[in-house]
């Protein structure tokens, strides 16, 4: 099992809603998953509140383990759950911070999910800075795997296919970037308001499923290379 850290080094580019998403097809495929919530906002802890409420009201919805952390306890909680084979997700702060470099130091996988704007796609650069003085200090590699997040449903290869140049123009190169994309959808916006995942909600979003189990299948296979 694996310890991955969801981290950028800004805000707003869709770091709890993702991880949320991924952790439900992780529940989809009967796998254990964890998710620790390092960040001061606790978006997940709060999103997890509402579910809990609902489960509680009966919902027909998986309940997820979620803690908020930071620190010392952090790392202790994301090594108990690794050794229980858990796939442990870490939502880490939108900042460089000593709680991102805790998290980051700790992991075995980064994901950095990045929109396609040029603030964004500048800001993958920073957090490859910050990576690989942390890999000076374990003397040892912690691949970075981008996923475009947040991606305009219109016209949606074009940004990517720009995004895709403009790293190859300023040599930035993450370890991996995914083929599969997130789109913009209203669904992650409803289903995180309700506590619940694009699995869970109604209506259904067959699409916006079917990009989250693409970047699942793709994480999978790095994580078992």
């Amino acid at each position: 099992m694996s310890i991955i850290t969801v981290a950028s080094t800004k805000g707003g580019v869709g770091k709890s809603t993702f991880i949320i998403n991924l952790a439900s097809i992780f529940l989809m495929n009967d796998k254990k998953i964890a998710i620790l919530d390092a960040d001061i906002q606790n978006s997940v802890g709060k999103w997890n509140r509402i579910r809990e409420y609902m489960i509680s009201e009966g919902a027909n919805i998986k309940p997820l383990f979620i803690a908020s952390a930071r620190g010392e306890a952090l790392i202790e909680i994301a090594n108990d759950k690794k050794k229980q084979g858990y796939t442990v997700l870490i939502d880490s702060p939108g900042i460089d911070d000593a709680n991102m470099r805790t998290a980051l130091l700790r992991s075995d996988y980064i994901i950095n999910p990045c929109p396609v704007s040029s603030i964004d796609l500048w800001e993958v650069e920073s957090l490859m800075k910050i990576i690989n003085n942390l890999q000076k200090i374990q003397h040892r590699k912690i691949p970075l795997i981008l996923v475009f997040n947040k991606v305009p449903t219109r016209h949606s290869s074009t940004p990517i296919m720009e995004a895709r140049k403009f790293f190859d123009d300023n040599n930035i190169t993450p370890d991996y970037i995914l083929e599969h994309a997130i789109k913009e959808r209203v669904v992650f916006k409803h289903s995180i308001r309700d506590g619940k995942t694009i699995v869970d909600y109604s209506p259904f979003d067959e699409k916006a499923k079917e990009e989250m189990i693409g970047c699942y299948n793709e994480i999978i296979n790095i994580i078992n290379k």
